[in-house]
């Protein structure tokens, strides 16, 4: 059954990157014991290449037996073991840890033919306090990996990833890539999942030349010479809903947004730059003396007409809790938010979150990403969203960037130069409107999209015209 999906994989080519939908469920997890240890002595249990499962999602026993084999370098028999585990069990053909572990085994039994055929090693790194999240992202990579080992990986090497758990904490994440750093056959890294964890490890990054694509950090202050992502900043984001508010005729509203994110910060700033009309507070969502409905009620007293949304992931049960005052008091307020709300649980708050607006980089249903979508969900038994389309365009950036003796060095200058066609990344090759995948700057030359929720599911908004 696998060979059959994975000669599916090498014939559609980039056309299968995915994300498991907000509308589509994770597993359940298991009894595993799920703690992360986070001393400097145990900080290597938050990274694997194959050795440990780090997401445990269901009860299947073959997974360990995978690992056993995997630990004591039976590589071939790890593959079999992972191939069992992925095929027989509905639940983990949705597993991205599995299947990236798989293609390791795969790589690392390739090498024993000889040293020229050593992996190629990135590094993935998310937030694991989130496993929704972080899965999301993990099947991008997951996507870009199998796809490249497929079609034979460069001169016969094939891709392995290193999977790192950050926890969204940004004493952990300082932790990991130090010890990420000091892995010389390391080329980059994918991540962090935040903008607070990715800025609080730039520097360590940069020390040692490694380059890093983060595909979910949009915070305008993250910069470097190593740095680049395949989202929009929230310059893009904060144009959009700027202009979108102004284009809907609203004269007044307010900000609920957190002051010591990044992303919430540099969101809220693109938003009253492009916005035309009266911004009549902002309400910190950290306040432990804050009163929703006592905001809300006073913001409608005043002739506000909406709420922006703009908390980081952190907060985001806040900005639910906004929506639920609003439509129990009957406000009638009108709600905008940036891509932090793009999850399941929003779409759980069921009508209080009926048309929420959001910003977001990457929509399933934009013609640009029909066919990519819709052979992803063949792949992952589920709909795709933006969080594994970026981060299998993180993945394609760094394989495009190879060279047949790749060091991070290298990379770093083909990566200052990629220019990767829509075939090659999660736009659709069949559509003219695809861009292609080039940074500026690091930056991602492409837009925004604007997404809104109707009868519990996300839909385009203005036909999701970038």
């Amino acid at each position: 059954m696998l060979g059959i999906i994975l000669g599916l994989i090498a014939l559609l080519g980039g056309n299968i990157a995915v994300n498991l939908s907000p509308s589509v469920p994770n597993p359940s997890p298991t009894q595993t014991p799920t703690t992360t240890p986070k001393a400097d002595d145990n900080i290597q249990s938050n990274i694997s290449r194959g050795d440990r499962i780090l997401f445990p999602t269901n009860n299947n026993t073959r997974p360990d037996q995978a690992i056993k084999a995997f630990k004591e370098a039976n590589y071939s028999k790890a593959i079999e073991l992972f191939e069992n585990a992925i095929t027989d069990n509905r639940n983990n053909r949705n597993d991205p840890e599995l299947r990236i572990y798989y293609n390791n085994a795969k790589a690392n039994d390739k090498a024993k033919t000889g040293e020229e055929y050593s992996p190629l090693t990135l590094a993935v790194v998310v937030p694991g306090n989130d496993q929704s999240k972080a899965q999301e992202i993990l099947r991008g990579v997951a996507q870009s990996q199998e796809q490249f080992n497929v079609n034979g990986g460069q001169n016969g090497r094939l891709l392995e990833i290193l999977i790192a758990n950050d926890a969204n904490d940004e004493e952990q994440a300082k932790k990991i890539a130090k010890k990420l750093v000091q892995k010389d056959y390391l080329l980059g890294v994918i991540g962090h999942g935040s903008s607070q964890t990715t800025q609080a490890v730039l520097n360590i990054y940069k020390q040692e030349d490694i380059p890093i694509i983060s595909p979910t950090s949009s915070a305008n202050t993250l910069q470097g010479k190593n740095f680049f992502r395949t989202t929009p900043s929230d310059a893009a984001f904060g144009e959009k809903l700027g202009k979108y508010a102004t284009s809907s005729s609203l004269k007044k509203v307010v900000i609920f947004y957190n002051p010591q994110s990044l992303y919430s910060n540099s969101l809220k700033a693109e938003f009253k730059n492009n916005f035309r009309g009266e911004i009549f507070r902002l309400i910190d969502v950290t306040d432990p003396t804050l009163d929703i409905e006592k905001e809300l009620q006073e913001s409608s007293s005043q002739q506000v007409q909406a709420v922006m949304l703009f908390p980081d992931i952190k907060y985001t049960a806040t900005a639910l809790e906004v929506a639920k005052i609003n439509l129990d008091k009957n406000l009638g307020l009108k709600l905008l938010g940036g891509d932090s709300l793009y999850n399941k649980k929003t779409l759980d708050d069921g009508k209080n979150v009926e048309g929420l607006a959001l910003a977001v980089p990457w929509f399933r249903e934009a013609p640009q990403a029909k066919y990519f979508s819709q052979a992803a969900k063949q792949q992952w038994l589920g709909d795709i969203s933006w969080r594994t389309a970026t981060s299998y365009d993180a993945t394609q950036a760094f394989i495009k960037s190879l060279s047949s003796r790749p060091s991070r060095a290298t990379i770093l200058q083909r990566l200052q130069n990629l220019n990767l066609s829509p075939k090659g990344t999660s736009e659709d090759k069949l559509v003219t409107s695809g861009d292609d995948l080039k940074f500026k700057n690091g930056e991602r030359q492409s837009k925004a999209i604007l997404v809104t929720i109707e009868q519990g599911q996300f839909k385009c908004l203005q036909q999701c015209s970038p």
